[in-house]
């Protein structure tokens, strides 16, 4: 037994000496990657930093509608699909595919268009509904993608694999992987923040969508919150003071260095991040009075 305990601590220790030298290693060639990046101006600490072309975007807010219009009533023009309104859906469309709770007891699955006219908008002649009348005044200054799509037949898949290209929970989101590879231009404050709608209505946004998955956990999106505390356990509870709540996460720390010492667990270094990135939103974030 003595002999099984000691072989195991001279493997934890030598793969720890192994991580240490392959730590150093990427920790050399991610400096020399930020000067680059920084010399041109791009932001770092990203894994693909510096990026093949320089960014133009500063910044991007990205609205995920669920339960919104679709697609049908919004750009996706299908005078047929108007032509055969209340036909059966053809064995070649459906192709065998399974239905939903909703509609697999239905004697048929009639066609059904939209309800709105469409026309052609703009100097790209882009199919526009009526719904949107001031979208149609800039549709020239609009990329609209028609080519996406998923094989899941209920929503929440769906949109699972919109978020994270796989239909199963578990991988990295779309926040997550822009954050991995392109890093953050602070560090004071999170990479990607998520806002949800106030009283959760509509189709659930599950916390998956901006999660991180399989990668570290900073990675993960923040979610801000409606009422006085948009992030959670960012001002110190009454009768803490700043002072005291460093004193409180410099002890944290040194109890998580001597965990992962002994563990070499990721997941505390993530930890302890986390602690020290709440510290310095508190100072970064304009107070008022």
């Amino acid at each position: 037994m003595n002999n099984l305990v000691e072989r195991r601590h001279w493997l934890q220790r030598m793969g720890l000496g192994f991580g240490s030298l392959a730590a150093s290693y990427l920790m050399q060639r991610d400096e020399l990657r930020a000067e680059t990046a920084t010399a041109a101006g791009i932001p770092t600490g990203g894994v693909i930093n510096p990026t093949h072309h320089a960014p133009k975007a500063k910044r991007v807010i990205y609205l995920f509608q669920a339960g919104g219009p679709s697609q049908l009533e919004t750009w996706d023009y299908k005078p047929l699909l108007n032509e055969r309104q209340g036909e059966p859906l053809p064995d070649s469309v459906r192709n065998g595919q399974r239905l939903t709770g909703m509609s697999g007891n239905q004697a048929i699955l009639p066609l059904a268009g939209s309800m709105f006219k469409f026309e052609q908008q703009g100097k790209a002649g882009t199919w526009v509904s009526e719904l949107q009348p001031h979208l149609a005044k800039q549709v020239d200054r609009l990329a609209v993608i028609k080519s996406m799509y998923t094989e899941a037949i209920n929503h929440d898949p769906a949109i699972t694999m919109l978020q994270t290209g796989n239909q199963i929970s578990g991988r990295p989101s779309i926040g997550s992987w822009l954050h991995y590879g392109l890093g953050s231009d602070s560090d004071n404050l999170p990479a990607f923040v998520v806002l949800i709608t106030k009283g959760k209505g509509g189709q659930p946004l599950y916390s998956r969508l901006w999660g991180s998955g399989f990668l570290p956990a900073r990675y993960q999106g923040v979610q801000f919150r409606s009422g006085k505390e948009p992030v959670l356990y960012l001002d110190n509870p009454p009768g803490i003071s700043r002072e005291s709540r460093r004193s409180m996460l410099d002890r944290l720390k040194q109890l998580h260095e001597l965990e992962q010492s002994r563990l070499a667990d990721p997941e505390l270094a993530t930890r302890i991040g986390q602690y020290e990135m709440a510290y310095q939103m508190q100072a970064s974030v304009p107070r008022s009075g």
